[in-house]
């Protein structure tokens, strides 16, 4: 699903929730409105959550980090060993 898709489909579930959020409170049902105002909140939260989390295919790829080599301690130099000798 590309990013427009799931933009409009967000829209018009959203839009269908406010009409029925609206209905609802002219009617005096506020459990109902109650209800479609959760709806709508959870909506947009899933939208947001699948535009950071699931990308399109459509989009292009996010730049991946190389792995980070481990650092090195000055016991791993090349040729130190555990005992130094004393020059006379």
């Amino acid at each position: 699903m590309n990013t427009s898709t799931r933009y409009r489909t967000t829209l018009f579930a959203a839009f269908f929730l406010a009409v029925i959020t609206l209905t609802a409170v002219l009617r005096g049902m506020e459990m109902v409105a109650a209800t479609s105002i959760a709806g709508i909140m959870t909506i947009l939260s899933a939208y947001i959550w699948s535009q950071t989390q699931r990308p399109s295919l459509h989009e292009p790829p996010k730049p991946t980090h190389k792995p980070r080599l481990p650092k090195r301690h000055a016991h791993h130099r090349r040729g130190a060993t555990d005992v130094d000798e004393l020059e006379p």
